[in-house]
C-alpha cells in the first residue's frame, strides 16, 4: 500500500479531525515522509485543511479532511448472471450504480467489446466527469492471475480455463489503469473496509449464488487468490457421494450440487414432471412450504454447504463470517437450513464466530474492486 493511500486512509478514518501528528501516529511514517506526502496531497487538492479558532494559547490544530469530489474510482463485478457497475468518490460513497445482464462468453474480442460497452454506458449515464476518474477495479466470477494481470477463466459465464485475457487489453479499452481480482476477494475487501465488521482482522466472506466462493482476511491481510494457489475456493471442495460434474471439469464439487444453476439441473433430472421447480428460487420456496419433492434436494444442498463453510471456519478461525449472494436470504429455506446444519457439525470452540448477512447489498464486490483499484494505483 502506497504512502498516499496510508495518509488518505488515516485522514478518512479521522472523520475530518485528523491532525498531522495523528496521521503520523496512525501511519507509522517518519515525520518528514508524512509531511512530504500530506503536503503534496494538499497541493493536489485531494486533501484540504479546515481552519479552526484556537481554543487555547499556542498554535491551533489544523484538522485535515478528504476532498470527496477530487477523484473517482470505478468498480465492475462480472457475475455469472449479472454485471454490477459503480462509481465512487474519494470517500467511497457510491455516486452511481447500475446492473446489466452478463453476456455469455464467445470470444476474447467480443468480451472486450461488451465490457467496454458496460464501462462506457455506466460512465455516460452517471453524468460524472471522466477527467476525475483515476482507475478501475474489475471483479471476476472465475480465475484471475493478479500477479501477471491475466483473466484465466470465468466458467459460470462460459469463459473456459485458459482464456488468459490480458488485463492490459481492458486497460487499453478503458484508457485507465485496471486491477483485477476474483469476485470473492473483492467482496471480502469491501467487508473489511466498509461492512458491519469493518476492520476485523480475521474475516471470511461466503458468497452463495450461481456459484459458491469465499474471501479471506487473515491478520488484517487480504489473501489474493491465484489459479495455481487458490484461496477460498469453497465451491470446489469435493463432496463424497456427489456425482455431478462442475463447470471446472471435476466431479463432486460442492458448487456442482448447491450452486443455483446446478440445483435447477438436479430438479430437471429428479423431477422431470415438475417444471415449476426448475429453478433454485422455486425449489427454495417450495421447500419452505414443505414440498416433499423439494425438501430432500434442498436439505442435501444445505448439508453440503455446511461442510464447506465449516471447513473454512476450521482453516481460518475467523472472528466474523459474512454471507452474500442470491441464495442468501433470512427467509430462505436453504440458507436457514445451512446455518442449522453448520451448528450441528461445528466444534464448540468455533461457535463464537459472528455470523451475519452483508449490509453492502448486491454491489458489494464492485465496491471492493473500486477500493482495490484505489489501493493499487492512487
Amino acid at each position: 500500500m502506497s504512502n498516499n493511500v496510508k495518509v488518505m486512509d488515516a485522514v478518512r478514518d479521522g472523520k475530518c479531525r485528523a491532525s498531522k501528528k495523528e496521521i503520523q501516529q496512525i501511519t507509522g511514517l517518519s515525520w518528514g515522509t508524512m509531511c512530504k506526502v500530506t503536503n503534496k496531497l494538499l497541493d493536489q487538492g485531494y486533501l484540504f485543511a479546515r481552519k479552526e479558532k484556537a481554543t487555547a494559547p499556542g498554535r491551533p490544530m489544523i484538522p485535515l479532511c478528504v476532498n470527496p469530489d477530487s477523484a473517482l474510482f470505478c468498480g465492475i463485478d462480472i457475475g455469472s448472471a449479472t454485471t454490477k457497475f459503480v462509481l465512487c468518490n474519494m470517500n467511497f460513497n457510491i455516486l452511481y450504480r447500475a446492473e446489466a445482464a452478463t453476456e455469455p462468453y464467445t470470444s476474447a474480442e467480443r468480451f472486450l467489446e461488451w465490457l467496454s460497452g458496460v464501462f462506457e454506458t455506466g460512465l455516460r449515464e452517471s453524468g460524472c466527469s471522466r477527467t476525475k476518474l483515476i482507475a478501475a477495479g474489475l471483479a471476476i466470477s472465475g480465475n484471475v492471475d493478479s500477479d501477471n494481470g491475466v483473466i484465466a477463466s470465468g466458467g459460470n459465464f462460459g469463459m473456459k480455463y485458459g482464456a488468459n485475457i490480458p488485463v492490459s487489453a481492458i486497460a487499453g479499452r478503458f484508457d485507465l489503469p485496471v486491477y483485477t481480482v476474483t469476485t470473492q476477494v473483492a467482496a471480502v475487501c469491501a467487508e473489511y473496509r466498509f461492512g458491519k465488521r469493518a476492520g476485523c482482522g480475521n474475516l471470511v466472506s461466503i458468497g452463495i449464488g450461481v456459484g459458491l466462493g469465499s474471501g479471506i482476511v487473515a491478520n488484517h491481510m487480504l489473501l489474493i487468490s491465484h489459479p495455481k494457489r487458490p484461496v477460498g475456493y469453497i465451491g470446489h471442495i469435493l463432496i463424497p457421494g456427489n456425482s455431478h460434474i462442475c463447470s471446472c471439469g471435476f466431479k463432486g464439487c460442492l458448487e456442482s450440487f448447491s450452486g443455483a444453476n446446478y440445483l435447477a439441473d438436479i430438479a430437471r433430472e429428479r423431477l422431470p414432471k415438475r417444471p415449476e421447480l426448475f429453478s433454485a428460487a422455486a425449489l427454495d420456496q417450495a421447500a419452505a412450504q414443505g414440498d416433499p419433492d423439494a425438501v430432500p434436494i434442498m436439505d442435501t444442498a444445505a448439508s453440503y454447504n455446511a461442510i464447506g463453510i465449516a471447513s473454512m471456519i476450521q482453516l481460518y478461525a475467523p472472528e466474523a463470517l459474512v454471507f452474500s449472494g442470491g441464495q442468501v436470504r433470512t427467509d430462505g429455506y436453504l440458507f436457514r437450513n445451512t446455518l442449522e446444519k453448520l451448528k450441528e457439525i461445528l466444534p464448540e470452540e468455533r461457535r463464537s464466530c459472528f455470523i451475519d448477512i452483508t449490509n453492502l447489498g448486491p454491489h458489494q464486490s464492485a465496491l471492493g474492486a473500486a477500493r482495490l483499484a484505489y489501493e493499487k494505483f492512487f
